[in-house]
């Protein structure tokens, strides 16, 4: 958006004596404001009404944003008018992810609930492997996240989940048994914001913990390293965001860290620590609506919970082309590139080239020059009328097993 889009700029000579917001219905007025650089009473600037415009438009509430200034009683008013788009869902469940899993139940999804930007998932469905061929279970959770409380530095997110299934004991390539799992979880994590803004761009961190209790039946075989118990989780942050929301595409970075630990002295039956860091950077070309996407992610660990492996590779989140939890470890490496480009004059229709390189590692053996590669195209297609809802299908190709890998998802892949 330039300077010169904004209408009544020749009335942009004086303070602005307030500001106004149109067509949100739902949002509230208080979570449009703290995005905002221009405020009430300072001079008018059309750089920061751009500015500003285009925070509105990073919370990803909105499919439009427009800003307009005009005279009210002989003063100059800001005024924002807003296109808000559907942020509750509550549909059946009937689909399959990029990972091969077959889910059916019912969700409820809530992206701007209360209208304070808090975001709610409840989640009842019935889960199964390998195309309905492998094990499954029930899986029941809620989700809720409050990015930043009005008039504060502080957010909260917490989750609650139970699920109980039939899981095959296996560990690279090597199979133990079979068994049905139950789990309870909790989590509690507290943000604190150290940005100059009041918005939720720039530095935060983040600190709390989680708890899980496991029950393992076992239904034949052995367990092999497979325990149950009690994990408790202490986690500690940092992420910085400068992320921009076109409607089309995204610009700028992300980049972040944690430190997560458990022992006897947070209550767990565990004892390992884990560091992770990753980055995202979302760049821009010109001529048309094109990106170059890159992530990059590096995980270390000395253990896991319950006998779990601290990583595995594969799949359509991480290395598509490669089976879901190939290969395992206590180091990982991960590398993935993506080349998009708009459909000429339906830019919400986007085709992508990717390529993913990583591989995991045992911690007495790792060896970094040793990477797996895979590569593919897919395609992506943007709801307009949803927040944060991109349809996506990606094609890789497995040469270990010579077939095609197909990824079905309703989300990007970062």
């Amino acid at each position: 958006m330039s300077a010169d889009a904004i209408p009544g700029e020749d009335f942009c000579n004086q303070p602005v004596h307030s500001i106004a917001f149109a067509g949100n219905r739902v949002t509230k007025p208080q979570v449009l404001l703290r995005e905002i650089d221009q405020q009430v009473n300072q001079p008018c600037s059309i750089d920061l009404i751009v500015d500003s415009t285009q925070s509105i438009m990073d919370l990803g509430l909105f499919s439009t944003v427009l800003a307009d200034l005009l005279m009210v009683d002989e003063q100059l008013q800001l005024r924002f008018t807003v296109k808000e788009k559907l942020y509750f869902l509550a549909i059946p469940r009937i689909s399959r992810t990029s990972d091969a899993e077959l889910r059916g139940g019912l969700q409820l999804r809530f992206d701007n609930f209360l209208g304070r930007l808090h975001q709610m998932r409840i989640t009842s469905e019935k889960r199964q492997e390998d195309d309905g061929d492998g094990p499954g279970g029930y899986v029941h959770s809620l989700d809720y996240s409050i990015p930043r409380f009005f008039g504060s530095d502080y957010g909260l997110g917490f989750e609650l989940a139970s699920d109980r299934r039939k899981v095959d004991l296996a560990l690279n390539g090597t199979e133990f048994g079979s068994a049905q799992s139950e789990t309870q979880t909790l989590g509690l994590v507290a943000n604190r914001w150290v940005n100059e803004s009041s918005g939720i761009q720039g530095l935060r961190y983040f600190f709390g913990f989680r708890f899980r209790q496991r029950n393992l039946e076992l239904l034949s075989g052995e367990t092999g390293p497979y325990k149950d118990g009690t994990d408790v989780l202490a986690i500690v942050g940092a992420e910085h965001k400068q992320l921009h929301q076109d409607l089309f595409r995204r610009r700028g970075t992300v980049l972040g860290g944690s430190l997560s630990f458990a022992n006897k002295s947070t209550g767990s039956d565990f004892q390992y620590t884990r560091a992770d860091i990753y980055a995202a950077a979302y760049l821009p070309l010109s001529k048309g609506i094109r990106n170059i996407n890159v992530r990059g992610r590096l995980g270390v660990s000395d253990g896991a919970a319950f006998g779990e492996s601290s990583y595995s590779i594969g799949g359509g989140e991480l290395l598509r082309g490669m089976q879901t939890g190939h290969t395992s470890g206590d180091v990982m490496t991960v590398l993935n590139v993506e080349y998009l480009h708009a459909w000429f004059d339906y830019p919400q229709w986007r085709w992508v080239v990717f390529g993913d390189v990583g591989n995991v590692y045992k911690r007495s053996e790792v060896r970094l020059h040793k990477l797996r590669a895979r590569g593919g195209v897919g395609l992506r297609w943007k709801l307009l009328s949803l927040s944060n809802t991109d349809l996506r299908v990606d094609v890789a190709w497995d040469a270990q097993r010579e077939r095609v890998q197909t990824y079905v998802s309703s989300n990007l892949t970062f």
